[in-house]
């Protein structure tokens, strides 16, 4: 148990007021007296880990909870020889008088840092604690003992650093990897037209789409355009390609830059509309009409048949 202050020393003096643990220099008297009597003894050292990125994040009113927090937990883990203070902005020091050999040391470490690592999750920021111990040797004073510990917790801490830096280095890359990704799969438009593609990538999205749109709930038509002559025949073959060409052009021309088109045989067209329904469908094949017919001498006509598409459903299996 922390001894109390000399009497003649006002309590604010002797105690941290945020932690409520000894202040440093009453925590040091009291090892120096406490080694005096004994002669065997460990010196453990506790750094906050990531304290700097919780007053950050959370602002240092958060931080300050924190090493309240901290506090509390160490008070509750040391007996009652032992002296627990503030060492620090986010250092904690304990002298356990009754520590005698590495493994008793070890074992202490451990269950400060698991008692930390079974807390974290049950507050706004996770704790954890970087924790070293130094025994004490034949003709060490408190300075050396501090000295020797602090060294090994500024290593401990160099290590957890490198490591940090090494998950960063592997974040950068990954994150190159994104943007090779996104670099990859942007297309770079060149106009303002609609999406033509090749039938089976005109399939993949329509199935994309159907697959999406119970949740979006986003209209789309499918429009099938069929260039035929004044007797609703074929066009001969030596005019089809050139009509098909112009017809081509005015659709991709009509259409907004979401919407996709692909030719579906020697006289047709594809169209997959977004955001439109039938009656909307109509009207946007009446303007590729007048466009593809606009100024043309010959009975050529242009028919066409629509539907909404509709999500898609699961194919329901026999037997």
């Amino acid at each position: 148990m922390n001894e109390k202050p000399d009497a003649g020393r006002k309590k604010e003096e002797a105690w941290d007021q945020l932690t409520g643990l000894l202040k440093k220099d009453i925590a040091e008297a009291q090892i120096i007296s406490k080694m005096r009597e004994e002669r065997g003894g460990a010196l453990f050292l506790c750094d906050v880990v990531h304290m700097k990125q919780i007053n950050e994040q959370y602002g240092h009113q958060m931080g300050d909870e924190c090493l309240k927090q901290v506090a509390q937990i160490l008070s509750y883990m040391i007996r009652p020889n032992d002296i627990l203070g503030r060492c620090g902005g986010d250092e904690f020091v304990i002298f356990m008088p009754e520590c005698h050999d590495m493994e008793q040391a070890q074992e202490i470490c451990r269950r400060i840092q698991e008692r930390f690592h079974a807390s974290r999750g049950k507050g706004r920021c996770s704790l954890s604690l970087t924790v070293v111990w130094e025994l004490r040797k034949m003709g060490n004073t408190y300075q050396k003992l501090f000295e020797r510990a602090w060294e090994k917790l500024e290593q401990q801490k160099g290590t957890l650093d490198i490591a940090k830096t090494k998950n960063r280095k592997r974040e950068d890359h990954y994150i190159a990897d994104v943007r090779q990704v996104q670099e990859e799969l942007t297309e770079e438009i060149q106009k303002q037209e609609a999406y033509c593609q090749d039938y089976e990538t005109f399939k993949s999205i329509y199935r994309f789409l159907e697959r999406g749109i119970a949740r979006s709930g986003q209209k789309a038509c499918v429009i099938l355009l069929t260039v035929v002559d004044g007797q609703g025949k074929n066009p001969l073959p030596y005019e089809k390609d050139v009509l098909m060409e112009q017809l081509g052009k005015d659709i991709g021309i009509t259409l907004r830059l979401g919407d996709v088109y692909t030719r579906y045989s020697s006289s047709q067209y594809l169209l997959l509309v977004i955001d439109t329904t039938e009656g909307q469908a109509d009207r946007i094949v009446t303007r590729i009409r007048e466009r593809f017919l606009d100024g043309r001498q010959g009975e050529d006509v242009l028919i066409h048949h629509c539907y909404e598409l509709q999500s898609a459903r699961y194919k329901k299996t026999t037997g």
